[in-house]
C-alpha cells in the first residue's frame, strides 16, 4: 500500500531506513516503495562495543541451562535477552531462571497478547532483568541498556543473528553476545525448514 503514496500525493519524497537489510531486502524495499534511482547510503555493521563469544554445547562442564544461569548471575541487575529456538525451550528456560531467583519473563508468539505486552513492559521498565524469547521478541524494542544477548540455540540465519545481537549495547557501552551451538541445533533447523 505504501507504493501508491508517491502517485497519490504527486511526487511525495520518500525516505526508507533500515538497520540490517541485506542487498536483496534493500532492493525489495526500493521496488515496493516505487522509488526511482534512490540515493543509497550504507553504514558499517561493525559495533566495537559488542563482544561475541561462542560455546559448544555438550561434553564436560555445566549444562546449557546452568551456563546461562551463571552468565546471568555474573551480571546482577543488568538487562538481557535469552533467545531460544522453540516455545518449549523459552518456557523451560524462563521457569528455570525464575526458580533460581532471576527476574525472568517468557515471550513467544503462543502467549496471549496481554502476556506478551506484560513481558515487554516489565522489561522496558526494568521490572524484569531477563526476557527469554523466540525471535518474535525484539522488533520495535529500543532499550538502550541491554548488556547481554544469549542464544541458547543456533539462530536461523546470520542476518537474524546480527539483528538479534544488535539489541544489545545500543547506548554504546560494552555488551556481551553469547552463542551456544551444537550439531543437534543444525539438525533442528533443518527439520524446521
Amino acid at each position: 500500500n505504501l507504493a501508491g503514496l508517491k502517485a497519490r500525493f504527486g511526487g511525495l519524497p520518500v525516505l526508507a531506513l533500515t538497520a540490517t537489510a541485506t542487498e536483496t531486502v534493500a532492493q525489495d524495499i526500493v521496488e515496493q516503495l516505487g522509488m526511482r534511482d534512490p540515493a543509497l547510503h550504507r553504514g558499517s555493521f561493525f559495533r566495537p562495543n559488542l563482544h561475541i563469544h561462542t560455546f559448544k554445547k555438550g561434553g564436560e562442564g555445566p549444562s546449557v541451562r546452568e551456563a546461562i544461569l551463571r552468565l546471568v548471575e555474573a551480571r546482577p541487575g543488568q538487562s538481557g535477552i535469552v533467545y531460544c529456538l522453540s516455545r518449549k525451550s523459552v518456557e523451560g528456560t524462563a521457569e528455570f531462571l525464575r526458580a533460581q531467583g532471576i527476574r525472568a519473563r517468557a515471550y513467544h508468539a503462543g502467549l496471549s497478547a496481554e502476556k506478551r505486552e506484560g513481558a515487554q513492559e516489565a522489561f522496558r521498565r526494568d521490572d524484569a532483568d531477563v526476557v527469554v524469547a523466540t525471535i518474535a521478541f525484539g522488533m520495535g524494542i529500543d532499550k538502550s541498556n541491554v548488556r547481554f544477548v544469549i542464544h541458547r540455540d543456533l539462530p536461523k540465519s546470520l542476518e537474524g543473528y546480527y539483528q538479534e545481537i544488535g539489541r544489545a549495547g545500543r547506548d554504546g557501552a560494552d555488551a556481551d553476545c553469547i552463542l551456544f551451538y551444537s550439531w543437534a541445533d543444525v539438525m533442528s533447523l533443518d527439520r524446521f525448514t
